[in-house]
């Protein structure tokens, strides 16, 4: 069970960190008056929100199958 769900969270939470880094990056480059700096955030805001569902999804398919779900 923590196999899986520690894979999911640390993909997870390493996806988010790169995404805040590189927003952050953005940030000290361009500014918040820049709408590339919003066009940034936006995609990364999508990006976030794809990723998030397809590790549930992977998450659920994998947990349909182990032996801790079925209890």
């Amino acid at each position: 069970m923590w196999a899986v769900t520690g894979w999911a969270a640390a993909t997870w939470l390493r996806l988010t960190l790169a995404l805040a880094a590189a927003i952050g990056v953005l940030w000290l480059v361009l500014g918040t008056g820049s709408g590339w700096f919003w066009a940034a955030v936006l995609g990364a805001a999508l990006i976030e929100y794809r990723a998030t569902r397809a590790l549930a999804a992977e998450w659920g398919a994998e947990a349909r199958y182990s032996w801790w779900w079925t209890r």
